[in-house]
């Protein structure tokens, strides 16, 4: 094979593989965007192959089945391409990689069964299509592959897979080198009281009365300009017209825009988006196109405009940003959230424990967070009350007014580490607990808490005297 599977890459293959053997023969593994896993399905693609196994690999976008031809091409793989239209059709061949749509068509009428058959982004399997392709071949070992195991329905993806094989998290990954470190800008995000739901998320056409306003499309610009200024941006838009509105108002703002949607034809949304991977184009906005099956590693900024109840959409959206480009300097990527996202769901490497059950149709994260420190509330106060910062508001204000300056939030587990490494160096350098403090708030805008210091009772009774007396609160800059 001519890629070397990572260290997890490989145990993922080995489980895969053990899971199987032990009579399990429908594991879903799991594994975050940019982690490579279409390198671990074409590990077990190659090995069926020399088995004599017939296989298929199902997708059910242009680009995933183009993704995934190219790595089988890469590493020697010779296959055919079951897709309408499509020119590589070689039927022949026991390795064959297929549209969703078109196989439901086609092996619903009959045919040879396959031995092994693997389902890309496999939180759509519980589908009528896939159940189509998946009944074609009763006795398959049938391998799913998804960053996201869970559907906002709260269909249980067990009613397809029968075993959970989580390979690593985003967490290592970014520590590990192998994404960059996700930097996330947010603000409060306009009033959607009035948006009513629609089966597991927002009706559309509400959602884009509230977002698909001048000012806040406007904003969008604004804010790109402020702190992304220069890099690949991916936009997500509420719908067709939203997402053409903002590709508008960045090219007034004399900043080279495209768009792509779903009703373009095929050639014409390649063509924008060779452009942007040329760097003829800075921005791209987009409305359901870009969230699965899309890769450029040089994207290193992600702007969230369209609101959503979904988990596994916002985690979409977002890792579009997260791979690593160092060719081009890439060290992190931001993601400016106009969409409350930041609000719902909280950072992306916040710990989740994944499950082939049913889950809650709605999740909620871990609560609401302040945009200035940080601290996790149940509600939305007038007033943080850890730093004392008014809160912007949506209530009482014009549904879709943006509210409030676009600050950058940290995780937690971020905080307690940088406090960290300042006390060490505080006890080399001789530094007093204020000069720490001090260091603190010049990264995080705000003085440390309590919970930030870790238990260290002997050192930093000073700190933490003043820090329940609110000096260093009160006493800003």
């Amino acid at each position: 094979m001519k890629y070397t599977p990572r260290d997890y890459q490989k145990r993922a293959i080995d489980r895969a593989r053990a899971v199987i053997r032990g009579g399990k023969n429908k594991p879903l593994i799991v594994a975050p965007t940019g982690s490579g896993k279409t390198v671990i399905a074409c590990a077990i693609v190659e090995a069926a192959e020399k088995k004599g196994s017939r296989t298929l690999f199902v997708a059910h976008r242009r680009e995933l089945i183009e993704q995934t031809s190219k790595k089988l091409d890469e590493i020697g793989i010779d296959h055919g391409v079951i897709k309408a239209g499509h020119p590589r059709v070689r039927p022949e061949l026991p390795v064959q990689v297929g549209s969703v749509q078109t196989l439901a068509r086609r092996l619903g009428k009959g045919g040879d069964p396959y031995r092994l058959v693997i389902v890309d982004e496999a939180h759509h399997a519980t589908a009528a299509s896939y159940r189509t392709v998946l009944e074609a071949s009763p006795d398959a070992v049938v391998l799913g592959l998804t960053a996201t195991p869970y559907r906002a329905d709260g269909t249980a993806l067990g009613d397809v897979f029968n075993e959970l094989i989580e390979v690593t998290t985003i967490g290592d990954l970014i520590e590990a080198r192998h994404l960059v470190e996700p930097r996330v800008f947010g603000r409060q995000p306009p009033d959607l009281s009035k948006v009513q739901r629609v089966g597991n998320d927002y009706n559309l056409g509400q959602l884009a009365a509230v977002m698909d306003q001048a000012e806040l499309v406007e904003d969008i610009v604004k804010a790109w300009n402020e702190k992304a200024a220069g890099r690949l941006t991916a936009v997500f838009a509420v719908n067709i017209e939203h997402s053409k509105h903002i590709a508008a108002s960045f090219l007034r703002a004399g900043i080279s825009a495209g768009h792509v949607d779903g009703e373009m034809k095929e050639d014409e949304r390649a063509s924008v988006l060779e452009r942007l991977a040329k760097g003829e184009l800075r921005v791209v906005s987009n409305c359901n196109i870009l969230t699965e099956g899309w890769d450029l590693p040089p994207c290193s900024c992600v702007v969230l405009a369209r609101p959503t109840r979904s988990r596994s959409l916002w985690k979409q959206m977002c890792g579009r940003a997260l791979r690593p480009a160092p060719e081009v300097g890439k060290v992190d990527c931001l993601i400016l959230d106009h969409a409350g996202c930041w609000k719902r769901f909280g950072f992306l490497t916040d710990p989740e424990e994944n499950s082939l059950k049913g889950r809650e149709k709605e999740h909620s994260g871990q609560g609401f967070r302040c945009p200035f420190c940080g601290e996790e509330m149940r509600g939305w106060p007038k007033f943080c009350p850890v730093c004392e910062e008014e809160l912007p508001r949506g209530g009482g204000k014009p549904p879709g007014r943006a509210v409030g300056e676009m600050v950058e939030l940290r995780p937690l587990a971020e905080r307690i580490r940088h406090y960290q490494d300042l006390a060490r160096s505080a006890r080399v350098l001789g530094r007093n607990p204020g000069w720490v403090a001090v260091e603190f708030k010049k990264r995080f805008g705000r003085y440390p808490r309590r919970e930030e210091m870790g238990d260290d009772p002997t050192l930093w009774t000073q700190l933490d005297e003043a820090l329940r007396r609110r000096v260093w609160v009160r006493g800003r800059d």
